[in-house]
């Protein structure tokens, strides 16, 4: 084994980790943004029907 290979493969486990980082958080906040979205569509819903039952 090379001294290259001590600098190597802790540098590409650095770099899987901060990838699996910013890739997870990206899909953590699109997945917040659609439950949001889904609440709201709901709501609105919802909102609808007390206006038809009420009307």
């Amino acid at each position: 084994m090379t001294s290259a290979h001590l600098f190597f493969i802790p540098a590409m486990l650095l770099a899987g980790a901060a990838l699996g980082f910013v890739l997870g958080r990206k899909l953590l906040l699109a997945e917040q943004d659609e439950q949001q979205r889904q609440q709201a569509r709901r709501q609105a819903r919802e909102a609808q029907e007390r206006q038809r039952s009420d009307g």
